[in-house]
């Protein structure tokens, strides 16, 4: 039986439930920026600079964030139904879709996988960020998606 002492057990546990720390992307493009957990890999920038992803380093949780122009003019209910459409016939099932004074959000399941989606347009800019990740990790993935959330800053024109 190993000796193991109650403080380092105590140490341990703490270091496995301490909060992630962030680093800050920001597009310079569309001017947005979040926070995404420092562990993160940054993938190259799009080739049209409209955004980012990231990725863990087991590759089975990912971040994308990116924006585009408003080509329809502040249609975010056109906007929500191509977003929930496509992920439809990807056949996932959407648990949440949410309209937001700003936008909307979409979230759901697709192979084992949960996704998060989050729109907001501002500005003429329409600025989306997509979490998937198992769905062993949800627990885990609720504070960090919150914290996403509260860090998004949409561009501005």
């Amino acid at each position: 039986m190993a000796n193991f002492s109650l403080p380092a057990a105590l140490l341990l546990l703490a270091s496995l439930a301490a909060p992630p720390t962030y680093k800050t992307y920001h597009n310079a493009r569309f001017n947005f920026r979040l926070d995404y957990p420092a562990d993160l890999r940054p993938q190259p920038e799009a080739d049209n600079g409209d955004g980012r992803r990231f990725v863990s380093a087991d590759g089975q949780t990912e971040l994308s964030a990116y924006a585009a122009y408003d080509a329809l003019d502040g249609g975010l209910p056109a906007y929500r139904r191509m977003a929930r459409e496509g992920w439809q016939q990807k056949h996932a099932t959407i648990t949440l879709d949410q309209k937001t004074s700003t936008g909307f959000a979409l979230s759901g399941t697709l192979k084992g996988r949960v996704f998060y989606e989050k729109t907001v347009l501002k500005a003429g800019t329409l600025t989306t960020f997509v979490w998937q990740y198992p769905t062993g990790r949800k627990a885990a993935m609720d504070p960090i998606i919150r914290h996403t959330i509260q860090t998004l800053q949409p561009g501005s024109d």
